[in-house]
């Protein structure tokens, strides 16, 4: 794997728009630097942000009550 990623790089690891990595890297969300025209992340700083995303909505979704016993079959099915 590249130790860095450009913004269309970043976009695809994240499965999103390039404008959306643009947005998270102005928030904050991501570090990046800017080297020349390009926006240029590590590779890692990327996946990081993938696992903290990845970490807190599972601990959201299991902090929600189930709320059927029909959802609660097609959870332990899938």
């Amino acid at each position: 794997m590249n130790l860095t990623v450009d913004v269309l790089g970043a976009a695809e690891l994240l499965k999103v728009h390039p404008k959306t990595v643009l947005d998270l890297i102005n928030s904050g969300d991501i570090r990046a630097a800017k080297i020349g025209r390009a926006w240029v992340m590590l590779t890692k700083d990327v996946l990081d942000y993938i696992e903290r995303k990845i970490v807190n909505e599972t601990a959201r979704r299991m902090r929600q009550p189930l709320r059927s016993p029909k959802a609660r079959s097609q959870v332990a099915a899938t």
